[in-house]
């Protein structure tokens, strides 16, 4: 579950620990038409990676983060993410 108010973060708080991936480049994602975690991927590889146990501090997948901020900045709630299945 999400844990970070997305709407307070600074741009360049990171939202996928395994490619590195901040805020801005997420919403400025979904401002220029990804509306879907799929599209999220696509155009800003964030959750493809498998190491977020690893990598993120709290140990945890960011396919919750990307959700909420597709909830803020798009209107769209979508919380499915296969990235850390093989985890």
């Amino acid at each position: 579950m999400c844990k970070i108010d997305w709407k307070l973060a600074p741009d360049d708080a990171i939202v996928c620990y395994c490619k590195n991936v901040d805020k801005q480049t997420i919403v400025s994602a979904i401002k220029s038409g990804a509306s879907s975690m799929e599209k999220i991927k696509q155009t800003t590889h964030a959750c493809t990676g498998n190491r977020c146990k690893q990598l993120h501090p709290e140990g945890r997948c960011c396919h919750s983060d990307i959700a909420a901020l597709l909830d803020i900045y798009g209107g769209i709630a979508e919380a499915s993410c296969d990235c850390c299945s093989g985890e």
